[in-house]
């Protein structure tokens, strides 16, 4: 009878501590689930406050032969800071040098304006109607940097 009791004593500790491990790696575990959760939530607060909008003409873009080049203009209508220098513009799907045209603003405020020099070497007729794609980033945030795109029919003139 006293060999049983011991053996019950033992496999008692050996059970205690396989679960004391068992529930540290659960809590672990837990752990980086908690944090990838709140990462993406914070990613999709910032993206829901990062957006622009074309407010050029559509249906008017004076695409320069000569230069390969056209102007956009483009407002910030989020809630965040936009990066202006990190825009990218593709145009009938190939991809643009995007720079500012003129000084002003120098930071992207929610509400302002900027109107961009878009160029490339791509060849353009009047009344081409073709796809403008416009992706915008926020200035750099902690925890999360929000992004925007937006597409429109454009016609070239």
């Amino acid at each position: 009878m006293a060999d049983g009791g011991a053996s019950d004593m033992i496999m008692l500790v050996a059970s205690l501590i396989v679960a004391g491990i068992v529930s540290a790696v659960l809590i672990q575990a837990w752990a980086g689930v908690s944090m990838a959760l709140n990462e993406g939530a914070d990613q999709i607060e910032a993206n829901e406050k990062t957006e622009a909008t074309l407010i050029s003409d559509p249906m008017n873009i004076d695409w320069n032969p000569t230069t390969n080049q056209t102007m956009i203009t483009i407002q910030n209508t989020g809630d965040f800071t936009l990066s202006i220098t990190d825009t990218v513009v593709f145009l009938n799907g190939s991809s643009m040098n995007v720079s500012q045209r003129g000084v002003i603003p120098s930071v992207w405020v929610p509400g302002s304006i900027v109107n961009f020099t878009i160029q490339g070497n791509i060849s353009l007729s009047t009344n081409d109607e073709i796809y403008l794609n416009v992706v915008i980033l926020s200035e750099n945030l902690n925890p999360a940097r929000g992004s925007y795109s937006f597409t429109e029919v454009v016609r070239i003139v």
